[in-house]
């Protein structure tokens, strides 16, 4: 696909994503393979609450900085860096 919507108002963003969970949806019912559906139908729900998300006020993810999670269970030598 290689949308980006980041420069579109936010309406119209939301309304983007929840287009794109419908499609997605739509091709989760069409499929008979259980994996496929199951990947198609998360995929489905992530666009539903990017749109939530947008409707509620918050930020964007497409604009947000990526933030990478650390494991609080790895401990890490303070010297190391």
């Amino acid at each position: 696909m290689g949308q980006s919507f980041e420069l579109l108002p936010i309406e119209e963003r939301s309304q983007q994503y929840r287009e794109m969970a419908e499609a997605t949806f739509v091709k989760a019912k069409r499929t008979d393979d259980p994996v496929i559906r199951a990947q198609l139908m998360s995929m489905a729900k992530s666009w539903h609450a990017l749109s939530q998300e947008l409707e509620r006020g918050n930020t964007d993810p497409e604009l947000s900085p990526v933030v990478p999670k650390t494991d609080p269970n790895i401990r890490r030598d303070p010297e190391q860096f």
